[in-house]
């Protein structure tokens, strides 16, 4: 197994970022949050009005 793993290193990186990028935007991106990243995005704003 290790074997097959020091041979297919590359690929198998790139599948396991691949997956965790997919699953890091699924989970971002879901409808149950969508509020949320709504009030987020106006952080940098907030407290400057003078």
């Amino acid at each position: 197994m290790i074997d097959w793993l020091a041979a297919n290193a590359g690929v198998t990186g790139l599948m396991f970022f691949f997956t965790v990028f997919l699953c890091i935007a699924f989970w971002a991106f879901r409808p149950s949050v969508k509020q949320q990243i709504e009030d987020y995005k106006n952080i940098p704003l907030t407290g400057d009005e003078k």
